[in-house]
């Protein structure tokens, strides 16, 4: 585009406003035809003043959009960082108020078994798909034995089977070598508690004749060595007299979450009766 055409259409709108003002101040001097002219010069530039200041207003309401648009976007930032901070404490808080209850439980365990402890933190499982095993963090160096107990405020979770410096390996009772002498709570029926493997055992050599039903609980009965009387093991989920030869078939799923183990007791004896809370 050519500079003098650029150019023109401000001039115009200029030359125009400058016209309205001249003839309103000859206005005052109350000629008709002058009044005529005015009427006239306002007709036909009104419109375009009128879009002049509605353009005006717009862009100043568009700049004042803008900056309360920032300082908006600002104040919500501001507003989502303290909400997640408050969450994050919230977390924590909870995170808290689960140790507590967690350690309370382990503390009234302590109690009711009466026997030596050692507290462990369980941070690992073992990756083999052939064994349920976990590892804690309390070795040889703190007391930890071959062939110890590990519990839980729920229950039984296994024995120690491996002891290093600063940590052992413990055999979950769910593993398929892990076996025990247990019973039934509520009619004293004897069997032997076997491991098989994902989160459930068996309660083997029951007869059919005996009295065993859904719900009950199956405990530890104290021969062998291996847990202290009492503790419990876990609950009836099938029991099944409708099988072939002269046991029943029983499930037992055990008391404790043995997947999200986190902290737990090491019992330095075995083989003793739980004591009364």
């Amino acid at each position: 585009m050519r500079p003098r055409l650029r150019y023109r259409t401000p001039l115009l709108i200029v030359l125009a406003i400058l016209l309205v003002f001249s003839v309103l101040s000859l206005s005052l001097k109350q000629s008709p035809v002058l009044k005529r002219v005015e009427g006239l010069v306002v007709t036909v530039t009104a419109p375009g003043l009128q879009a002049l200041e509605y353009l005006g207003r717009s862009v100043k309401r568009l700049w004042q959009d803008y900056f309360n648009l920032v300082g908006a976007k600002q104040e919500n930032g501001q507003l989502r960082q303290s909400l997640e901070e408050y969450r994050q404490k919230e977390v924590r808080y909870q995170e808290a108020q689960q140790a507590l209850t967690r350690l309370e439980g382990l503390l009234d365990l302590k109690r009711q078994v009466a026997l030596p402890v050692i507290g462990a933190r369980v941070f690992a499982y073992d990756p083999s798909l052939w064994s349920r095993c976990a590892l804690i963090d309390q070795g040889r160096a703190q007391g930890v034995k071959t062939g110890l107990p590990v519990l839980a405020p729920e229950g039984i979770v296994g024995r120690v089977v491996e002891t290093y410096p600063q940590y052992a390996k413990v055999m979950l009772i769910v593993d398929r070598k892990s076996g025990a002498d247990a019973m039934v709570q509520r009619t004293r029926v004897r069997g032997i508690l076997q491991g098989k493997g994902g989160n459930r055992c068996s309660l083997d050599f029951v007869p059919k004749s005996a009295d065993v039903q859904l719900g009950d609980l199956v405990l530890a009965s104290g021969l062998a060595s291996l847990y202290p009387k009492g503790l419990v093991f876990g609950k009836v989920t099938e029991a099944n007299k409708k099988n072939p030869g002269v046991f029943q078939e029983i499930e037992v799923t055990p008391a404790v979450d043995l997947s999200a183990l986190e902290e737990v007791l090491v019992v330095k004896v075995a083989n003793l009766t739980l004591s009364e809370p």
